[in-house]
């Protein structure tokens, strides 16, 4: 278990850069300009940096007339990653990466081995922040198709409420039941604004 003490520096929104050249102001300007109009004054997105026991940490969410939708906390992940590594450990005693193989056979195929454990964690809603960043700053080079496409759950959240959607794009869409909670909701998000019906 990892002890967690805040201290009083803080940053939020300011000018320094988080752990990439380039800078959170225009990483944020950048996303929410491809918001769709009807979302636009609506959802924002956040970051904020503070120190603890285990040093500097970050935290990125999303909020949807400024209640929180969608989290990822550094100090967060590394709990549940740690929490994962003792389930694992409690039902298997082979080495890595056959100890996830065992406990999370869904994945086989799916992932690289050294993806496994992030991308078990994401589909259980918690997220890696430096990927999120990541996601949000090679967001805008892509295309509205490619982010419809991409492996990356961000990225198909994102393409969600992008402006460069269109209605009709959008009422082709069809997602089942293996399609990621955070899609889904982004996308249902966006049906209700438009008026359409999720399929």
């Amino acid at each position: 278990m990892y002890n967690i003490f805040l201290e009083a520096k803080s940053y939020n929104f300011r000018e320094e850069e988080y752990k990439n050249s380039m800078k959170w102001t225009k990483v944020k300007k950048d996303i929410e300009n491809l918001i769709c109009d009807k979302l636009k004054h609506r959802l924002s997105i956040h970051l904020t940096k503070y120190n603890v026991s285990l040093g500097e940490q970050a935290r990125i969410w999303i909020t949807l007339d400024k209640k929180e939708i969608f989290n990822a906390s550094s100090a967060e992940y590394l709990m549940e990653h740690d929490k994962l590594w003792k389930e694992v450990e409690r039902k298997t005693s082979k080495p890595f990466p056959d100890c996830l193989f065992e406990c999370f056979p869904e994945f086989i195929g799916k992932v690289s081995d050294m993806d496994y454990t992030a991308s078990i964690l994401e589909y259980r809603g918690v997220f890696n922040v430096d990927h999120v960043y990541n996601a949000f700053i090679q967001y805008p080079q892509l295309s509205i198709n490619r982010a419809l496409n991409s492996e990356n759950v961000i990225s198909q959240a994102l393409a969600l409420v992008d402006r460069r959607l269109g209605k009709r794009t959008l009422e082709a869409l069809k997602y089942n039941s293996d399609v990621h909670p955070l899609v889904m909701q982004f996308y249902e998000l966006r049906c209700e604004v438009e008026n359409i019906k999720p399929s």
